[in-house]
């Protein structure tokens, strides 16, 4: 899925960039595709309460406030979430705080209200 890049042995020190890591250009499409159906999913229920799931297993829960062509953004809703799914612990100072969220890290969305 990536392209390693090639192993110089005998390269000591820095001598000018080496690539670390580089993307197969197939992913590019593919990966514009889905920010676009993320995007337009999301775009139409700006101020409406949704329930995401991150990559990571993560959910958080909140009235969308905007997205962008990268990042959903959450304000963060204090009442926690029901039926005793996980939700990360905030102090009362934190509570509708406003949560940036990877667009790619987005594994479910949900439309609450």
């Amino acid at each position: 899925m990536y392209t390693n890049p090639p192993y110089h042995p005998g390269h000591h020190g820095h001598q000018g960039p080496h690539v670390l890591f580089q993307a197969d250009p197939n992913w590019q499409h593919m990966l514009k595709q889905k920010r676009d159906t993320i995007l337009g999913a999301l775009h139409p229920h700006i101020g409406r309460t949704i329930r995401v799931t991150t990559l990571e297993g993560h959910t958080h829960e909140g009235v969308l406030v905007n997205v962008d062509g990268h990042h959903a953004y959450l304000q963060i809703n204090p009442h926690g979430h029901p039926h005793g799914q996980h939700r990360p612990i905030y102090t009362p100072a934190q509570y509708n705080q406003i949560m940036t969220l990877v667009l790619f890290e987005l594994l479910v969305i949900v439309l609450l209200s």
